[in-house]
């Protein structure tokens, strides 16, 4: 099973290409420049990397949000394009279950996006026969109803996941004795992508795979605002 696994969801860029739990080619980008420039070039390199072309491929993986919302459509379109046009199966991952990849087996793995405003994109999550079973779903959340949602766990098993400066304060104030992984220090990996992707069913509609977002955009939420809403003959996409 030869596997080709990206992300854009994140500020960094990571592209894999993985056969049978090896990786072939793995490459991660920070430069400041917008993720829709990068990919295919990233792409194209890992698959020279490993000797293979995107033809040799058998399966698409991707991380299909939460995240920034422009970073998250890049990524599942590149996807649903290279699936579609080339036949192969494709997998759609939570960028939140590719975060708690990063922590400790043994915890109550709970991943992080900082949404602002002291509020998050969370997940909970727990390692059952190698493979992440989700507690609690991911959800946009503020930190105050999530850290209530977690007062039944002992502390000392929850460790929280991507957390910025902001967040990890709120956490310590709150658990001072959970583990807390920064944000960077646990960077998204598309060789653990692969790897998950593995247990997962492919879609069996892409033109269906949409991104998850979680919540509404700012311009969507306007709309809304104004009186508008999906009543079957006229929805926001087709408004705009």
């Amino acid at each position: 099973m030869k596997i080709l696994a990206f992300d854009t969801s994140n500020k960094p860029l990571t592209v894999a290409v993985v056969e049978d739990g090896k990786v072939l080619a793995h490459y991660e980008s920070t430069e400041k420049k917008t993720h829709s420039i990068t990919i295919l070039p990233d792409i194209k390199k890992a698959l020279e990397k490993a000797n293979l072309t995107v033809n040799d491929i058998d399966l698409i993986a991707v991380a299909k949000g939460p995240g920034s919302y422009t970073g998250v459509r890049i990524a599942v379109t590149v996807a649903k394009v290279l699936a579609d046009t080339l036949s192969k199966k494709l997998v759609g991952v939570s960028s939140l279950e590719l975060l708690a990849a990063n922590g400790d087996k043994a915890h109550i793995l709970v991943p992080l996006m900082d949404a602002r405003n002291d509020n998050a994109f969370a997940g909970v999550y727990q390692n059952s026969r190698d493979k992440f079973v989700s507690i609690i779903g991911d959800h946009h959340t503020s930190m105050e109803k999530l850290f209530d949602a977690l007062k039944e766990y002992n502390e000392d098993q929850l460790e929280f996941i991507n957390a910025t400066p902001r967040l990890q304060e709120l956490i310590q104030n709150q658990f001072p004795n959970a583990k807390i992984i920064t944000s960077d220090n646990s960077l998204p990996d598309a060789a653990k992508l692969a790897q998950l992707a593995e247990t997962k069913k492919p879609v069996t509609d892409i033109d269906d795979f949409v991104p998850t977002y979680l919540r509404l955009t700012q311009a969507e939420h306007d709309w809304y605002a104004k009186g508008n809403k999906d009543d079957g003959n006229v929805s926001y996409v087709e408004e705009v």
